[in-house]
């Protein structure tokens, strides 16, 4: 697999380190290099582009702007921070960035990036429908855990955490992770969204209502912009 780059800094010497590191991993392929954010953004709008390595502190439109931008492509490529700033990478985390690189970085760091840059895609794309063999990890404690989806009752956000609540345990996981970036790593099929904090393991609801529903003897409400989606999924269980 090769993942289709764009490198973005307004600095000359550090955009040519940050080009040249790029090309160095082997299942990256720099498209093009920047120093221009808008000229940047057009590029990446009018071409297939997976990842984007860019730095924060851009004049006319800076990285977070730019990374509020793509969140909202239809495809969505994957983010990684350059920054001397080391402050920006809370905001980072809440735009779901897949890293952030502290300047000045070594070429070890880069591939670190770019290694969890491929496991993001790699999750996206071989996502199975086969549910028995749907699963993922999430960090617990210094320690990447292993969770099997079908063991999932619901999910519920605590704004830079959630919050899993599974059979087999009887507190919850609380990896430091968005309800939206959870999401990405659950298959559609069995996981629904209900309203802003919860998502919902479909096959463990034991009744429903119109805008309500039970699982695992606890009472969920359905928010009306999430409502369409769930009589859609009503279609998959009901007899």
């Amino acid at each position: 697999m090769k993942i289709r780059c764009v490198a973005l800094d307004d600095e000359p010497l550090a955009l040519k380190l940050l080009s040249e590191f790029i090309s160095k991993v082997d299942f990256l392929q720099l498209e093009a290099s920047f120093s221009s954010t808008p000229a940047a953004l057009k590029y990446i709008s009018e071409n297939e582009i997976d990842c984007v390595f860019l730095d924060i502190e851009m004049p006319d439109l800076n990285g977070i702007e730019l990374s509020k931008i793509l969140n909202n492509f239809a495809k969505k490529p994957e983010i990684v921070f350059v920054s001397a700033y080391g402050n920006y990478a809370v905001e980072g985390f809440k735009l779901d960035v897949v890293d952030f690189l502290l300047k000045p970085y070594s070429f070890e760091e880069l591939k670190n990036s770019a290694q969890k840059v491929l496991t993001s895609i790699e999750l996206k794309t071989n996502k199975s429908n086969d549910y028995s063999n749907d699963f993922f990890f999430i960090k617990i404690d210094a320690q990447q855990v292993k969770l099997n989806s079908s063991e999932i009752l619901y999910i519920e956000s605590m704004r830079d955490y959630v919050k899993i609540y599974t059979e087999n345990r009887e507190v919850p996981y609380i990896p430091l992770m968005t309800l939206k970036k959870i999401k990405t790593l659950l298959n559609a099929n069995n996981f629904l969204q209900i309203n802003r904090s919860q998502i919902i393991n479909i096959s463990k609801i034991s009744s429903y209502g119109k805008n309500s529903l039970t699982l695992a003897e606890k009472k969920f409400s359905v928010s009306e912009k999430f409502q369409d989606g769930f009589e859609e999924s009503k279609l998959n269980f009901v007899q």
